[in-house]
């Protein structure tokens, strides 16, 4: 049976999930409500976002500042690649952003066959 469940994650940083999520090509929605295809109950969130044509699930920032993952138990986890790419997308840009906080810059990457990201970052005196 199908249940709504949160899902504690690390992202924090709303412009970075957005970047993740435009980089996958999902489509979102700001300040939308998650509703639960099951129940009908209804959350308010910062984005809901649409994975296929019935599935999606909803982000919204919890107490600690650090965004939890609204959906339903059995839709989440067939898209267990995709919330695990949205984790790498968000480490992604979140890296380059703090490195370019740093004054550096990217000067070589490469994604290899476990499509694992390799950045090289040098900084200029």
């Amino acid at each position: 049976m199908s249940k709504f469940v949160k899902v504690r994650t690390e992202l924090r940083d709303l412009t970075m999930i957005k970047r993740a999520l435009d980089d996958l090509g999902l489509k979102y929605q700001e300040d939308a409500n998650y509703r639960h295809d099951w129940s009908g109950a209804t959350h308010a969130a910062e984005l809901v976002v649409k994975v296929g044509m019935l599935t999606s699930f909803g982000l919204r920032r919890n107490e600690e500042g650090v965004y939890e993952i609204l959906g339903d138990n059995m839709g989440l986890s067939s898209q267990q690649d995709t919330l695990q790419q949205l984790n790498q997308r968000y480490a992604y840009h979140k890296v380059l952003n703090e490195v370019g906080k740093a004054g550096f810059s990217l000067v070589e990457e490469t994604t290899d066959r476990n499509k694992a990201i390799r950045l090289v970052v040098r900084r200029w005196a």
